[in-house]
């Protein structure tokens, strides 16, 4: 019985995380290339997008990090919970216990899956803004060239 919970936990984990990452994937195609222009445009908007890819990782990959350690404590919690279900003195006990144990590992996957989703969110959107922001200095830096262009001519 615990085998097969903890093996559609396991699964369920498992097709949350596959999701995730076809949607990053999808997500990161759509990213905009280098601006078109002078060299050193190119080399200022590139250091400025690593540094700030950096900083944006960092702190993703940090609350990825507090995540596994949330879910990795409540694991804990769960074995500990799992041997008192061995503990149990009569038929009604058992099945309070075992709902209690399923009931942890339910509310455990749900807010599991919500804060990967919340963090996943907050990243992406930290993410298209500097990609967003990118674009515009690079279509503004054009109009520039263009409006410079025009008034040589």
């Amino acid at each position: 019985m615990f085998a097969q919970l903890f093996d559609s936990f396991r699964k369920a984990s498992e097709s949350s995380l596959q999701a995730q990452q076809d949607l990053f994937k999808r997500w990161v195609q759509q990213w905009p290339t280098l601006p078109l222009g002078g060299n050193a445009t190119a080399s200022e908007w590139t250091d400025t997008w690593h540094k700030r890819w950096l900083e944006s990782t960092s702190e993703a990959l940090n609350k990825h990090r507090e995540l596994l350690d949330a879910t990795y404590t409540s694991g804990i919690e769960v074995i500990e919970q799992t041997f008192k279900v061995g503990e149990a003195k009569s038929p009604e006990d058992y099945r309070r216990l075992v709902e209690a144990l399923w009931r942890k590992l339910s509310d455990n996957f749900k807010s599991q899956s919500e804060s990967q989703f919340r963090e996943f969110q907050n990243a992406s959107e930290k993410w298209l803004e500097l990609a967003r922001n990118a674009a515009a200095k690079a279509d503004a830096e054009r109009s520039g060239r263009v409006d410079a262009d025009l008034r040589a001519s």
